[in-house]
């Protein structure tokens, strides 16, 4: 789509419209006329190019500031008139803004842009130079709510400057909250804004003003709005009763051939589909899928692109529910691919059937033993739906699992998106009983907003981790303003999962420590946080990942202490974290977890931190974490340190559905994580 940009005083019209304070200005033509426009005004007086060919006037020299007599002005104009035709030759002068000066004070910018994935979004960050400087800012997709914006303003490193700084008095933060609700009403309602930018937005003390406003509208024809298809229910993926593998093969090398052999477990009725074989692996074959005599609710596609559509067709007509399509050669390969998969798509509308892919790896479930995919790798089953667009991802994650004891609810190979994206496969996991966490590996998401609402609705019911990769596209590409440089991809889906409370994962490894914790131990019912430990530095690290994770380290009443005073040693820590000293064994362990079961309305997790030491039986140890766990409501996490001698215990822990993590920041980091996505932390706190 076009955009062009308006004039800054129909932009500082614009947000005058919407209540938003700006400079008192005037637009003239003529370097006289803007001298009597500054006597009217008053010195002294800030000077602004007005260009449509020049959108960063700073870069141009096409703004001076500090006017203080009608000398200065006709120099400064005849400065502003050479560095703009310095910048470009081309470039054409529509006149002058003479603005009234603003007195100093702390900028900060608020800007927007519109995603392709999620619509509008809403950017804060601290203004002038120091958004390219320092890159602090905090987004949200609009609509937003009031909650969303305060989180906003405290989200940013600069909040320390808004509460008062090494003395200095606090600035009006109700100023800046006012802009930014004002600022998001003006790009939700007038629908024609692309993109815009105040910056820097001044404020002081007492009060705010915009000084600059870059807007960029659409332009040229109107889009032609289209009718969208009725797209049919999403089906159950997870319990097909009866599965056709159109493409099978008894020809070991052949996609067809590997992705049959996988499915021989499956339990339900499995027909291979290749009119020139009478059988395959000892399944007797069937020349069309019209021709299998029982009903089939998935069909399994494994052949050339050109003649998926009659097949997705016939399946469709079958009656069959879902079509999973591990075939290449659609739109990722140019324009007649594309042809193809738009003809693939049109089909399916008609017959109803949903579609998976193509150019998918396909699906695993491994509860049902049934394996849909090319990979010789059959994870575990367990609790943990995993969707990934790369199927690279999926068969290096399924290989690793099985070392690390991970098990599956669900693998699912998302492909193109022709049909269902990752809206449809949240609502199929989040209705699956057997999944109680979902890990995304996103390149995409095709229906952003969608996908916004519906991970929002299923907050603190059934946890939802994203790893979006492309984080180093922020620097690629120009933009045309200052928004636009910060609102890119990876920015736009971080903000959007923290606002959805989707938790954002930032390796694979830290996106199955999250699914591992939440998995254990479900949610947390809140931050305040208990630390039992025999390694007094262990304890002092804890301490600070605590408070960088935005946990609360409580305060030990003094009957507690009173009560551990009698169990423990003279020289314990006497406050939190409790450090059981290094002699410990697992029956000093158990002598406190008996005190803090008596007490557990105090704390909402506990840490039990242990090194390896010659007094301490691991296994032991474990076998008491297990009881504290069974007896508490909280959550109860291991940092059982060290080499082979505490693999045992750990294996307890985890058979226990008790997370482990040999690294002590890796632990707290994840409980971060897992409190932020519950809106349980305070957003200026995590640094």
């Amino acid at each position: 789509m076009e955009k062009k940009l308006l004039t800054e005083q129909d932009g500082y019209s614009l947000l005058e419209k919407y209540g938003i304070k700006v400079p008192v200005h005037r637009f003239v033509t003529t370097h006289d006329d803007a001298a009597a426009a500054a006597q009217e005004m008053g010195y002294p007086v800030v000077v602004k190019v007005v260009s449509p060919d020049i959108v960063h006037k700073t870069d141009a020299g096409g703004v001076i500031l500090g006017i203080k007599d009608q000398k200065s002005l006709y120099e400064a104009l005849r400065q502003i008139d050479e560095g703009a035709y310095a910048f470009s030759k081309t470039a054409h002068i529509s006149g002058y803004l003479i603005e009234e000066e603003i007195r100093l004070g702390t900028e900060f910018l608020i800007g927007g842009k519109t995603d392709p994935s999620f619509g509008k979004v809403l950017t804060v960050g601290m203004g002038g130079i120091l958004v390219e400087l320092i890159h602090d800012f905090s987004m949200r997709i609009l609509p937003a709510d009031d909650a969303d914006f305060r989180r906003m303003i405290r989200e940013m490193a600069g909040y320390q400057l808004i509460i008062g700084y090494r003395g200095k008095k606090p600035l009006d933060e109700t100023a800046l909250l006012d802009a930014i609700q004002k600022s998001a009403r003006l790009f939700l309602e007038e629908d024609n804004i692309l993109e815009f930018d105040i910056n820097p937005l001044i404020l002081w003390e007492e009060g705010a003003c915009a000084v600059d406003a870059r807007v960029f509208v659409k332009s040229g024809e109107p889009e032609v709005s289209r009718v969208l298809p009725v797209i049919p229910p999403v089906p159950d993926l997870l319990h097909p009763a009866s599965i056709a593998v159109v493409g099978a093969s008894r020809s070991p090398g052949k996609v067809g051939y590997a992705v049959f052999r996988n499915l021989l477990n499956f339990q339900g009725a499995l027909y291979p589909v290749n009119p020139h074989a009478e059988d395959i692996m000892g399944k007797k074959a069937y020349p069309s899928i019209s021709s299998i005599p029982g009903p089939v609710e998935m069909v399994v596609i494994a052949i050339p692109a050109q003649y998926v559509p009659d097949i997705v067709r016939e399946a469709g007509e079958k009656g069959a529910q879902s079509a999973v399509i591990l075939t290449a050669g659609f739109k990722e390969t140019g324009e007649e691919g594309k042809k193809i998969e738009d003809e693939l798509l049109r089909v399916a509308r008609e017959t109803g059937i949903r579609i998976v892919g193509p150019n998918c790896l396909g699906i695993v479930i491994p509860p049902l033993n049934l394996n849909a995919t090319f990979d010789v790798q059959s994870p575990l089953s367990g609790y943990i739906g995993f969707i990934s667009q790369s199927g690279a991802i999926i068969t290096t994650v399924l290989d690793w699992s099985i070392s690390r004891r991970i098990g599956f609810s669900s693998v699912i190979s998302v492909g193109n998106q022709t049909d269902m994206g990752f809206v449809e496969y949240l609502q199929v996991l989040d209705q699956d009983p057997q999944t109680y966490a979902i890990i995304l590996y996103v390149e995409e998401i095709r229906d952003g907003y969608e996908f916004l609402q519906y991970a929002k609705s299923m907050r603190g019911r059934k946890p939802v981790i994203a790893l979006k990769s492309g984080s180093s596209v922020r620097g690629r590409e120009a933009a045309s303003s200052h928004t636009g440089s910060l609102a890119g991809s990876y920015e736009t889906y971080i903000a959007a999962f923290r606002q959805s409370g989707v938790i954002p994962a930032f390796s694979l490894e830290e996106a199955f420590d999250v699914a591992r914790l939440v998995v254990s131990e479900g949610y947390p019912t809140g931050k305040r946080t208990l630390i039992l430990t025999n390694a007094g530095g262990f304890g002092v690290l804890a301490s600070d990942y605590a408070e960088i994770n935005g946990m609360d380290l409580i305060v030990l009443p003094d009957y507690v202490v009173e009560e551990l005073n009698k169990i423990l040693p003279e020289s314990w820590s006497h406050k939190n974290p409790v450090d059981l000293l290094g002699d410990s064994n697992a029956s000093r362990f158990a002598r406190v977890f008996d005190v803090m079961i008596k007490h557990q309305n105090l704390f909402d997790i506990v840490v039990v931190i242990t090194a390896p030491v010659a007094m301490m039986d691991p296994k032991n140890l474990a076998h008491e974490m297990i009881r504290l766990s069974r007896f508490t409501h909280c959550m109860v996490i291991g940092c059982l340190l060290g080499g082979d001698s505490m693999k045992s215990a750990i294996d307890m822990l985890g058979e226990a559905h008790i997370p482990n993590y040999q690294d002590l920041q890796d632990a707290f980091r994840t409980m971060g994580a897992v409190l932020e996505s519950c809106n349980l932390t305070d957003p200026g706190k995590k640094r």
